[in-house]
């Protein structure tokens, strides 16, 4: 044994041979060889080397991977026991005393192989190479041309044939040919397509001829007359055609034959007789060649050379040995041989000859397949086992008194190869004989489940399986339990029961652990196995094991959140063991329908709702009546206010009473006070800002909806936990994206049962912004931070499907007027120019110094520096007080807005520099142009009393800053805006954009984006389009990565050079 075999494959080998999975070991002197079979997961045939190289072979697929396994290690160790080794392998010689026929019948044994011993029959496929062969490195012309081949399964690799001579006998014998280590192929004619079978038949021809000149060293040694041409099969072959034009003859023993013939078919050449006698059959063997000729793998009959293939001419040779030895040509066969000789020596006889039975004789032989069956029965504690092999009506039983006989003349050929083969298995599974059959203890436990679904399988491919009623009733079957999973709604939490019939219930809680232990089977407490690897037990524990992370078990059920309802319908949409309650199907329904919700409109709602916003308070109402949360998620400039107003009225009359908190930035306070006053005036609204005491005395007033700013929620939050609220309502709730700010933990600290959070941009940057909104109106929605960065965005978007609704303006308000985009590049001045290349050049050289570590800790210096030239880019006069030159952009301005005066235009103009915004402010008045300006400063009051007198035409122009005015601001008088610089996100110019293009806006908007060319503002711009598409990758489970400001962003917006600055 190598010592290379790791000690677990010889431990593994030790345990087979102990348990006796051995079935057979056979001797092959001839080729060197122990054959084995042995019983694994199916049986094995292994080959033992017997020489000192030990190269052993086993078909399963360990050994094909690692060159050794427990089976050939099993081999070697059985034949220690059996007080052998591998080396001893010598072949007997036959004594005097055996007759002929015994002599005839041992020389064939050799050649035969077992049809059970082929159980390779994927189809083949072969390819040549044409190659050069240098013989002599100074005379390159005298190179040959050689062809070799590769062999390998149809679809798969193909490895290089080192031995063809080998390999084509094979193809001939229909035999197995090893062609390394770990590679072994069985190969037939038939498993090759019709032209690689031409091919492969060329090579045998290439090949004889190739060995004929091979055979001339031999010959030599016979001082061969000059006169003689030592002929290989090919020339023979032609000089028989030339015979037959009277060129020439053949003088075989004495007597001239011309012509002469070449027959290259296989098929049997002579014809043997075989009759009955008194004490049982005679053959006779007198046909046979006049002249047999190895070298040439045939002989002459007559006028006729006929060809052999390999085992044809062993076959042949064996039996010309004999008639030389014996010198007769009849063999005499008693009775009690003649079943050996019809199963094992005729076939192989056959393959030379045409054998002439005797009817009489013919019709005393009956030769059909075995069919085996396997009766198992349990009786007292004990598994019986009894046996019966039946050819045809003729049945062989362990039991006598099955054993059926139908004619007692006959001669039965038993296959008892396979017979032994069966005992010898039998055994090997602890069965012991008794009068009838077999018997041993009856298994129980994990034995007994190793009974029903292994020993079972293994006895099937033996032959048939018949079990006893009282045994059958140890195995519980899906046939006999109803195996389901009920799932009901109970309140606030899902309810998920396991459930089956045919067991005792307070089992059923066991069984459960066993498949979350994905155990193969059960045991019942009256000891019946339940087999839990059947297709329905595998879906009921895939959906337990999923369902596991979202709920707690109890017994035999789990509890589940409501919220967990999108996940639950998702886990179990392919289960068809599932019975669903009324409730649940209802919650489910509700779920995925919103818009069939019933929800009445409030009698006092002072509006019209259009139908997509009637959908939304219907979604709102339904995650309402359970308890849940959500996103009000459309776009900018579709009514989120109303319908919000729309549910809580509707609370209201529902319920008899409301107390719910709206939070909103400060700019958005009074506009819903507003909206409150208009849509619903029956509510009672008190305002929450100012100073303490008089936030205080709003908090404390009986008002039906409080309405504060994020930083006054945060100043008094210990007051608003003191209140009861209904529901809470979160107003741009992207303002609270960040879970770690002061505000997002104030607001996770209140207890309000129903939440719902406001925003049309819920992520801008990264997908942890949503974890954060979610955290606040679902608290435990999402896994921890940790887990949820390892959801996919396809995930994500899959678990908030029904907690998010998000509709945009150009599907849902088809008569809302167009909004045209239009980008309009301006040239830096000179004195611009200057100062932005030598800020540039500054900034890219320390870039250059920089690696990522460094970058990370510079990262705000980098970022102060980005800024700087956006505002230069705007005009230096920004940080250079004393600056006095033009500003390009400011020019190019300055025109727009003259054009758009003219053209009747009224302009919203955004800037995030209010400073800016200064500077813009005083040039149009030199222009003799008002404005409404608005930043961040501006008091609230003063913020709607300035829109409500631009929408009323007061004044044409309104300057606005980005930040402070990009949220809730209702500007429809507007009908251009203009954003004169860029900001990273383009949601944030979106929100800009949508003060004006909303719902109740009549003329088209157009929007114009002033962009400093050649500069960064370029590169901008080039990244706003990347994260343009961040909604649609969360709201349709893209699987693109978000995009968020990262080192390589801002290297790439710095590369900008100088030959680009115009």
């Amino acid at each position: 044994m190598k010592w290379s075999i790791p000690e677990r494959i010889v431990s593994r080998g030790r345990k087979y041979m102990e348990e006796g999975r051995v079935l057979s070991i056979v001797a092959d002197p001839t080729q060197q060889l122990w054959h084995a079979e042995v019983l694994g997961s199916e049986r094995y045939l292994v080959e033992l080397d017997a020489t000192a190289k030990e190269e052993d072979y086993c078909q399963c697929p360990y050994w094909q991977e690692h060159g050794y396994c427990k089976h050939t290690v099993a081999v070697e160790l059985a034949l220690k026991k059996m007080g052998k080794t591998r080396q001893q392998l010598t072949e007997h010689a036959p004594s005097f005393n055996r007759t002929p026929a015994q002599l005839l019948a041992n020389s064939l044994k050799k050649l035969h192989v077992h049809p059970q011993g082929y159980l390779d029959n994927q189809a083949l496929t072969v390819s040549f190479q044409l190659e050069v062969l240098e013989v002599n490195p100074y005379h390159p012309e005298h190179s040959l041309l050689v062809a070799s081949l590769r062999l390998g399964y149809q679809g798969e690799r193909l490895y290089l044939v080192k031995n063809l001579a080998q390999f084509l006998q094979c193809y001939q014998e229909s035999n197995y040919y090893t062609l390394n280590s770990k590679k072994r192929y069985f190969v037939a004619r038939e498993l090759f397509t019709k032209a690689e079978q031409d091919l492969i038949e060329l090579f045998i021809l290439a090949n004889q001829a190739q060995e004929g000149l091979l055979q001339l060293t031999s010959v030599a040694k016979l001082q061969l007359d000059k006169k003689y041409l030592v002929l290989n099969l090919t020339t023979l072959k032609q000089l028989a055609a030339f015979s037959k034009q009277q060129l020439g003859s053949l003088m075989l023993h004495q007597q001239k034959y011309q012509p002469f013939f070449v027959d290259e078919s296989t098929d049997p050449r002579f014809t043997f007789e075989l009759t009955q006698t008194n004490e049982g059959a005679r053959l006779n063997l007198a046909d046979g060649f006049d002249l047999l000729l190895t070298y040439y793998q045939g002989g002459f009959k007559q006028d006729t050379f006929y060809s052999l293939n390999s085992q044809q001419l062993r076959i042949y040779q064996s039996i010309h040995q004999l008639k030389k030895r014996f010198d007769q040509v009849e063999l005499t066969y008693p009775a009690a041989e003649l079943e050996n000789f019809f199963q094992q020596q005729l076939p192989l006889l056959k393959q030379i000859a045409q054998i002439q039975i005797d009817a009489s004789l013919q019709q005393q032989v009956l030769q059909v397949p075995l069919v085996s069956h396997f009766y198992f029965m349990k009786q007292q504690g004990q598994l019986i086992l009894q046996v019966a092999y039946r050819y045809g009506e003729t049945i062989f039983s362990s039991n006598p008194k099955r054993s059926r006989a139908t004619n007692q003349q006959q001669l039965i050929l038993r296959d008892r190869a396979s017979e032994e083969r069966i005992e010898r298995f039998i055994e090997m599974l602890g069965f012991v004989p008794n009068e009838k059959g077999y018997q041993k203890q009856l298994p129980t436990g994990a034995a007994l489940h190793h009974f029903f679904s292994v020993e079972l399988a293994q006895f099937a491919q033996f032959g048939h399986i018949h079990l006893g009623e009282k045994l059958q009733a140890l195995k519980l079957s899906e046939e006999k339990l109803a195996v389901q999973l009920a799932v009901d709604r109970q309140q606030s939490w899902l309810d998920v029961r396991f459930e089956v019939s045919g067991i005792e219930e307070q089992e059923v809680s066991q069984l459960v652990k066993a498949l979350l232990e994905k155990s193969s089977y059960y045991t019942t407490q009256a000891g019946q196995i339940i087999d839990l690897t059947s297709e329905t037990f595998t879906k009921v524990a895939q959906s337990l094991q999923a369902i596991r992370q979202f709920g707690q078990l109890a017994g035999n059920h789990y509890q589940l959140p409501l919220y967990r309802g999108g996940n639950l319908q998702h886990l179990l949409a392919d289960n068809q063991e599932i019975q669903a309650s009324q409730a649940y199907e209802q919650f489910v329904y509700d779920l995925t329908h919103p818009e069939q919700f019933a929800a009445k409109i409030p009698d006092q709602l002072q509006a019209s709702l259009r139908n997509y916003q009637l959908v939304g308070f219907r979604w709102l109402k339904m995650l309402s009546s359970y308890q849940l949360g959500g996103i009000l998620a459309d776009e900018m400039g579709l009514g989120k206010t109303l319908q919000t107003i729309t549910y809580l009225l509707s609370e209201k009359e529902e319920q008899g009473s409301l107390r719910a908190l709206i939070v909103a930035p400060a700019s958005l306070v009074y506009n819903w006070q507003q909206e409150c006053q208009r849509f619903a005036p029956s509510l009672k609204v008190a305002v929450a800002i100012g100073q303490a005491s008089e936030r205080a005395q709003q908090i404390a007033k009986d008002a039906e909806i409080i309405i504060t700013s994020y930083a006054s929620l945060r100043q008094d939050i210990e007051q608003y936990k003191k209140q009861q609220f209904d529901c809470l309502i979160v107003d741009e709730a992207q303002m609270v994206k960040n879970s770690q700010t002061k505000t997002a933990k104030a607001l996770r600290e209140l207890v309000i049962a129903k939440r719902f959070a406001l925003s049309g941009t819920p992520v801008e940057n990264r997908l942890e912004e949503l974890w954060s909104i979610f955290q606040m109106i679902m608290p435990g929605f999402f896994p921890n931070q940790t887990a949820f960065r390892q959801l996919s965005t396809a995930q994500v978007a899959q678990m908030i499907q029904p907690f998010v609704l998000r509709r945009e303006k150009q599907t849902v308000l088809t008569d809302l007027p167009e909004k045209i985009d239009i980008n309009y590049y301006s040239s830096l001045t000179e004195e611009q120019k200057t100062i932005y290349l030598a800020q540039l050049e500054s900034i890219r050289q320390s870039l250059n110094q920089m690696d990522s570590q460094q970058f990370s800790q510079s990262r705000m210096t980098i970022l102060a520096g980005l800024t700087r030239l956006r505002q230069i880019c705007c005009s230096p006069a920004l940080f250079m007080p004393d600056y006095q030159a033009e500003s390009g952009k400011l020019e190019q301005l300055k025109a727009l807005v003259s054009q758009a005066k003219a053209n009747q235009r009224r302009i919203l103009i955004f800037s995030q520099f209010t400073s800016m915004l200064d500077i813009i402010q005083q040039a149009l008045a030199e222009l003799g142009y008002d404005s409404f300006y608005l930043r961040g400063s501006t008091p609230s009051k003063t913020r709607m009393e300035m829109v409500d007198d631009f929408n009323a035409g007061k004044c044409d122009i309104f300057l606005i800053s980005l930040k402070a005015g990009g949220t809730g601001l209702n500007l429809t008088g507007a009908n251009t805006v203009i954003l004169y610089d860029l900001w990273w996100n383009p949601a944030v110019e979106e929100q800009a954009a949508s003060r004006a293009h909303r719902m109740g806006q009549k003329e088209t908007v157009e929007v114009w984006r002033l962009i400093a060319q050649g500069t960064i503002e370029e590169r901008m711009y080039q990244l706003q389009q990347e994260k343009r598409e961040l909604f649609d990758q969360v709201m349709q489970g893209s699987e693109q990565s978000l995009h968020q400001l990262t080192e390589q962003d801002i290297r790439h917006i710095f590369a900008i050079g100088e030959k680009d600055v115009k």
